[in-house]
């Protein structure tokens, strides 16, 4: 029987582990009666995999041996799972940066393919003329 949350309360059984763990394993969660998860933080990561991506815990092992960095941009921060958003398949794992990045080009190639375009073109005064406000006002001269 798991004990209620108070002073002396330090840790609680996983319902899937089945491992006692001190309370900061657990996320906070209100609606419970003794206001931690019944499931710990490692073993919640688990069920998110298999759920949302249909990895287990093995492949997803074997992803994160397979992968020491983003093969993006080569950093080593932690990596995420990324997925194509249309076929929900696993591409493979890469750096939150570069993550987010994907996300807002929407996974568009071509969108991709612009904007490294853009990057390689250099700044902006070498193709226009950069006006000021100033240049615009009639009243202004210089």
């Amino acid at each position: 029987m798991t004990q209620p949350l108070n002073a002396t309360a330090v840790s609680r059984v996983c319902s899937d582990c089945r491992s006692e763990k001190p309370l900061e394993e657990f996320t906070v969660d209100k609606a419970r009666k003794h206001g931690r998860s019944y499931i710990c933080k490692p073993c919640r990561h688990i069920r998110h995999r298999k759920t949302r991506y249909n990895l287990s815990h093995t492949q997803y092992a074997d992803l994160v041996a397979a992968t020491p960095h983003c093969p993006i941009c080569g950093s080593e921060e932690p990596l995420v799972i990324d997925h194509d958003h249309s076929t929900s398949e696993v591409r493979g794992l890469i750096c939150d940066s570069c993550n987010l990045g994907l996300g807002k080009f929407k996974d568009n190639i071509d969108s991709l393919k612009n904007a490294i375009a853009y990057l390689q073109n250099g700044p902006l005064s070498k193709t226009f003329e950069q006006k000021t406000v100033l240049d615009t006002c009639p009243d202004y001269s210089r």
